[in-house]
């Protein structure tokens, strides 16, 4: 095992799940820029290869959503990530880069968001959010 992927397992073994759901979202980003780059090279064997990694992250964050306690917020994640699989695979099956870009905007978004939290539980650390119902699973 290389160092790096040594470093990633401990990395994700150690992190709370904050930081993991984060971690998600870097890498939907990561894959739909690879993605990206396979389209520009003509490589439909590696764009499908990221895009299918994006879309097996997006079903993990849809299926970890407990929508039981979640409520309101629960079903809005559910309806993007939704909306975002199926921009995976209309971007995939029209070799366009353009949906790729709309996946990109949420899961900025989203991140952005999950950041605020990690940021405010470091400042408040005797403040616990109650991630539990939007991160049942992870």
């Amino acid at each position: 095992m290389n160092n790096f992927r040594q470093y990633q397992e401990i990395q994700i073994m150690t992190a709370d799940r904050v930081r993991i759901v984060i971690m998600l979202y870097e890498g939907v980003l990561r894959f739909n820029k690879c993605a990206q780059k396979a389209m520009e090279d003509k490589n439909i064997a590696a764009r499908t290869n990221f895009i299918n990694r994006s879309l097996a992250i997006i079903s993990e964050l849809s299926n970890s959503l407990n929508m039981e306690e979640g409520g309101e917020i629960a079903g809005n994640l559910a309806r993007l990530y939704d909306f975002a699989a199926e921009q995976l695979m209309r971007a995939n099956m029209r070799n366009n880069p353009a949906p790729l870009e709309v996946v990109n905007r949420i899961m900025t978004e989203l991140k952005a968001g999950w950041e605020a939290i990690a940021t405010d539980r470091a400042a408040q650390p005797g403040k616990q959010a109650q991630i539990g119902v939007l991160a049942n699973g992870l």
